[in-house]
């Protein structure tokens, strides 16, 4: 009751030591509720500038715990419109969303997971004190417990009371409302609520708040999940030995989550570790680090084999980099007299910067290494047949480069144009088609009776647009760029506009007369796969350029359909 009482003043509080974290939350939501009101797409019309706004909100709050350690106002001042400045950069570097692809949103991540670690260590970059530290750490847990809780129960009231509203009184409350308010509750105070539980006095606290209950959490769950951990890896460490066999990729997964939530544990138990009466408590320092020693042979043996196999993506890169910050940070806590533990949070932030900047940047490694290995297989058609295994694999980096809009890279090794390929999913098909011949790759897949499949092979052609207002290119697998969409449902093909549907139009029983009248799909004149439809919402003109799927009991299954749709509204 208390806490209650004292929120308001510690909200002011707040503010004025958080004013540019929330003027950017207040301008942020209404800025966001005023998009909703206006039917905006917030995560395609606006999604640079709703992924900005998110980002900012961590990024801000870290930098104000980093300016305490500064009694300098004009240093404080600098840092703050340095940190602007990047947010306005990083804003003004978003693609349009027609041309953002994976690597957009997993720059973006890396960038939201840095600004949250930040906060993690942001008033310890100067000076150090594991009693500070355990303290800030307890209280940073706590602020986001309790604004999460006291942001949602209110968020659940309030919508359960306009529901009640809208059905008891048969009035109609518009769903915006609804989103409306869960912007207010997750952008503004859930916001507030945090920044108000942070005291002010961060360093030379007197006094460690160390409870019963989370002593039992550590003696009783997560040290006996780490020694289960512990005994499954060595277990298959030893079963590797045994049939003498290359450790599985997956291990590597595991030992890093391990030695993850070992060093968060370490952190918790270690302002009372020394004079804790319990042994595995006292002790899980350094017996810990030193048990992962030799589990680093089987996480890099692992890692290196895929990479042997495969070469860098985003995903091996990360694992590396995490599998060698793990490797540091053993090294570091049992070598280092200080044992400085926020140097954790320290190394994982500037690897997180570090691995999405630079010529050695994930993405960039990454596509250059595909790159190469999609080159070499092209090369080896020029002499043979590719094996099943080859096939398989110049798919997914065909697919891979596309879905980065990087396929134009492997255009000099094959001697034309992919420019011509606009889905992913068939990329690497329609890619073995020019090498091999028009037809022949598609004619080996279409001898299989369950699958079918349609391109179409011009790359130049005029499309009349006469009578029409929009021009939509469109795809099934995709992810929409507009506010329309594709579906299928059962052997209807449909259209929507945002939840609207336009039209819907049944496509299997054309496929079905098109396959008992020609042996393969692309046989069928391209004409025929352009469809008219004309119904109260407007007239329509379906174009298939790619197209394909699988066959099972008379039923189609469909996997892409990529093409182009024209639009005139009624």
């Amino acid at each position: 009751m208390n806490y209650l009482k004292e929120l308001p003043s510690k909200m002011a509080i707040a503010f004025r030591r958080f004013p540019l974290t929330l003027v950017w939350v207040l301008f942020g939501s209404i800025y966001m509720i005023g998009l909703i009101e206006t039917d905006a797409n917030l995560f395609r019309g606006f999604y640079a500038e709703t992924l900005v706004l998110i980002l900012g909100v961590s990024w801000l709050i870290g930098v104000q715990f980093f300016n305490e350690g500064f009694s300098n106002n004009l240093t404080v001042w600098v840092i703050r419109l340095l940190t602007l400045t990047g947010l306005i950069l990083y804003y003004l570097s978003f693609p349009d969303y027609e041309n953002s692809t994976s690597i957009t949103f997993t720059r973006w991540f890396i960038l939201f997971i840095s600004g949250h670690v930040l906060i993690f260590f942001a008033p310890f970059t100067r000076q150090w004190s594991t009693l500070d530290y355990w303290n800030y750490l307890h209280r940073i847990i706590i602020a986001i417990s309790r604004s999460a809780l006291f942001s949602g129960i209110i968020y659940l009231g309030l919508s359960l009371a306009l529901l009640a509203i809208e059905n008891l009184f048969s009035i109609n409350i518009r769903d915006e409302i609804y989103a409306d308010l869960l912007v207010i509750c997750l952008g503004i105070i859930n916001t507030f609520i945090y920044l108000s539980d942070f005291p002010t006095t961060i360093h030379q606290t007197q006094q460690l708040n160390y409870s019963k209950a989370l002593d039992v959490l550590i003696k009783y769950i997560l040290i006996p999940i780490v020694l289960l951990y512990l005994l499954i890896v060595y277990a298959y460490s030893l079963k590797i030995l045994i049939t003498w066999e290359l450790p599985e990729g997956w291990v590597s997964y595991l030992i890093t989550i391990l030695s993850i939530t070992g060093f968060i544990i370490h952190i918790i138990i270690e302002p009372v570790r020394e004079k804790h009466q319990d042994l595995v408590v006292n002790k899980f320092y350094p017996f810990f680090y030193l048990s992962l020693f030799p589990l680093f042979i089987l996480l890099f043996v692992a890692i290196f084999t895929r990479l042997s196999e495969y070469n860098f993506t985003e995903k091996r890169y990360f694992l590396l980099v995490i599998a060698l910050w793990i490797l540091g940070i053993s090294v570091y806590v049992l070598t280092s007299k200080k044992k400085r533990l926020s140097i954790i949070a320290i190394s994982f932030f500037a690897l997180c910067l570090l691995s999405i900047s630079g010529p050695w940047n994930a993405f960039k490694v990454s596509i250059n290494a595909q790159g190469k290995e999609l080159s070499r297989l092209i090369e080896r058609t020029k002499k043979t047949d590719l094996s099943k295994e080859e096939i398989d694999r110049f798919l997914n980096i065909s697919r891979y480069l596309k879905d980065r809009n990087k396929l134009f890279l492997i255009d000099e090794e094959l001697g034309f144009s992919t420019d011509y390929i606009t889905s992913s999913y068939n990329s690497g098909s329609l890619i073995l088609d020019s090498i091999y011949g028009e037809n022949n790759y598609s004619k080996s897949i279409n001898s299989n009776s369950n699958y079918f499949y349609f391109q179409n092979f011009r790359k130049t052609r005029v499309i009349d647009i006469n009578g029409y207002e929009k021009f939509i290119d469109i795809s099934l697998v995709d992810y929409p760029k507009s506010n329309y969409s594709l579906e299928v449902e059962n052997e209807y093909i449909i259209l929507k506009d945002s939840d609207k549907q336009l039209f819907k139009y049944n496509l299997t029983q054309d496929l079905k007369r098109k396959i008992k009248l020609y042996q393969q799909l692309n046989e069928a004149p391209a004409e025929s796969f352009e469809y008219t439809i004309i119904n109260e919402f407007g007239d329509f003109k379906l174009i298939i350029n790619t197209m394909n799927g699988n066959i099972k009991n008379n039923e189609f299954t469909f996997n892409t359909i990529d093409g182009y749709i024209l639009i005139k509204l009624h």
